[in-house]
């Protein structure tokens, strides 16, 4: 039930090297940068667990939540430093980070070419700039 701020791991490393990038050309961008998804994309561990199902299809899932030690209900990062230096901003929200995840899990599954399915995923994503 509560809501974390999920994206696909290329968001954070393309913008993490985009930051080493500038970082080495100018020391005037050195600090610290919070790399997260906009806060519509911030969901439910249940909402993501579903939407998961829906992109994978057939399958289905069961909450059995039953109580445990308390957990903070909303959690979400604050990357307006980042989009106010680099004029930063996610490229995959929600439901295409679960579409690609979900992608290249069913060729990890089958034994696919993984080098082939991460190449069109990171051209794909480069493509969206």
């Amino acid at each position: 039930h509560s809501t974390r701020p999920y994206q696909h791991v290329i968001e954070p490393l393309y913008a993490y090297l985009m930051i080493a990038a500038k970082q080495y050309e100018d020391s005037a961008y050195s600090g610290n940068y919070n790399v997260g998804p906009d806060e519509a994309d911030c969901v439910t561990t249940g909402s993501l667990v579903s939407l998961f199902c829906e992109k994978w299809g057939n399958i289905s899932w069961e909450n059995k939540f039953v109580g445990g030690p308390h957990e903070a209900n909303f959690l979400k990062l604050d990357c307006s430093k980042l989009k106010n230096t680099f004029g930063w901003k996610p490229r995959w929200n929600i439901d295409k980070a679960l579409e690609k995840t979900v992608e290249w899990a069913k060729v990890y599954l089958e034994n696919g070419n993984i080098g082939k399915i991460m190449d069109k995923q990171i051209n794909e994503f480069l493509k969206n700039k």
